[in-house]
């Protein structure tokens, strides 16, 4: 029963015509006539409207009936299946006429399926087409592509070093301010993992920010140190942002680092110049105060001594007033130099105005040292002055307090420095005294 209605149903052409004109794809039924032309025996309605072609033109040779562009490449694909005895598959764009057009473009792509037909002596005797219309999906994805384009143009046009990870912490890309700036690409890094652009003290905080961007925060503002391939650290401010797949679960995160490396050392000139004398280069008073607190938390946690020296050039207004302020300040910058070689390497010499220079003596295991100290420093200075061809004799004053008893202040330690170096000018000069509360008192 069912095959008799099925074969009903075949015999019906009004049907059969129904059914592929209802197509979207378009058919085409091609005759391979003696003479090896060839010529349309049936076309669905989509396959008529695509060249504007109507009933006239079944039985005549397709190329007086198609463009010629279009004819020769139908042709020659409708060889190749002929000889190739078996369907071919093919894609191929055509620019149809303004009527016809679909898109802004007048372009068609198609998805072309042709099937030989043989008869029992294997000659092809009809050629079966099927066009599928691809138009809608290429240019979905040809927008796609552009949008990739556009964006592979930014992510390598920022000036800003950036990359992508994905869920595994794995680098995946890389732009070009990256490989320009830190030097490797991305092929490097994911062939040899042992590479590491992190210096160790930063490791600790990355895996914390890499810690927020799984859990959805974007990081922002945080400067890190890297190292180039080069090996000269460069300091940079980074922005760690999460990034998902389109299930919306995590799936890596992108990194962006702005250099700050001019910035960085212009910051830490300006603090060099807060906390340096500009004359000597040596530490001032705002430096020396700042050390001193933390020797003095140091010394309550040890029981150990710490000692101040306060120290100046005897006679200094009479030098400026003799050799001008030039000599005056060459005489200075030589007097740091000459006592910073009598001190030991972890004291801490500064200047604090003037001729007035200040000695932070930490870690002391016995008073005695100070004194074999304070003669290093008066030894050095009695050695021959030579500064701009002129002979000086210059000698220092020196006061010595210390810091023993844990409960004094740092304005103290400079006061009771400052009480023994008075006492040490009321001596004759070029001599040291250690301050004693009741003699100074």
């Amino acid at each position: 029963m069912v095959e008799k209605y099925s074969l009903e149903i075949l015999n019906r052409p009004d049907l059969f015509y129904q059914l592929i004109n209802n197509m979207t794809d378009l058919v085409f039924l091609t005759k391979v006539n003696q003479d090896k032309s060839l010529s349309y025996v049936i076309l669905n309605k989509p396959a008529k409207d695509l060249y504007g072609l109507t009933n006239e033109s079944f039985g005549r040779p397709i190329e007086e009936v198609l463009p010629s562009n279009a004819y020769h490449i139908i042709k020659r694909k409708y060889e190749e299946a002929i000889e190739k005895k078996q369907p071919i598959k093919y894609e191929d764009m055509v620019i149809v006429s303004p009527l016809l057009q679909t898109n802004n473009h007048g372009i068609i792509y198609w998805e072309s399926t042709i099937t030989p037909v043989f008869n029992q002596d294997g000659v092809c005797t009809h050629l079966l087409a099927i066009v599928r219309n691809l138009t809608e999906q290429r240019e979905k994805e040809n927008e796609i592509q552009r949008i990739k384009d556009r964006l592979e143009l930014v992510w390598n046009s920022v000036a800003d070093v950036m990359f992508t990870f994905d869920k595994n912490e794995d680098i995946v890309s890389v732009n070009k301010a990256f490989e320009k700036l830190l030097g490797w690409k991305a092929e490097d890094l994911v062939k040899d993992k042992s590479i590491s652009f992190i210096p160790e003290d930063d490791k600790e905080d990355l895996r914390k920010f890499i810690e927020r961007v799984k859990n959805g925060e974007t990081v922002t503002s945080h400067e890190v140190k890297r190292i180039p391939k080069s090996g000269e650290m460069i300091y940079f401010l980074g922005s760690f942002s999460p990034l998902y797949d389109q299930n919306g679960d995590w799936d890596g995160g992108v990194v962006a680092y702005k250099n700050i490396t001019e910035r960085k050392k212009y910051e830490d000139k300006l603090k060099e110049l807060a906390l340096h004398d500009p004359l000597t280069g040596f530490p001032n008073r705002t430096y020396f105060s700042q050390c001193l607190k933390i020797e003095m938390e140091k010394a309550k946690l040890s029981k150990l001594l710490l000692s101040v020296f306060a120290l100046d050039i005897d006679h200094f207004k009479e030098i400026n007033d003799t050799y001008g302020h030039d000599i005056g300040d060459e005489v200075l910058k030589e007097f740091a130099k000459r006592v910073k070689r009598a001190i030991r390497k972890n004291d801490f010499l500064a200047r604090i105005g003037g001729d007035e220079f200040v000695i932070l003596i930490p870690e002391l295991t016995e008073k005695t040292k100070v004194v074999e100290m304070a003669d290093r420093i008066q030894q050095c200075l009695g050695d021959e002055w030579i500064i701009a061809n002129e002979k000086i004799k210059i000698t220092s004053s020196i006061g010595i307090s210390f810091y023993n008893q844990f409960d004094s202040e740092e304005k103290t330690l400079f006061k009771n420095a400052d009480l023994a170096l008075y006492e040490a000018k009321k001596k004759g000069r070029n001599n040291y005294q250690i301050y004693n509360d009741q003699k100074n008192g």
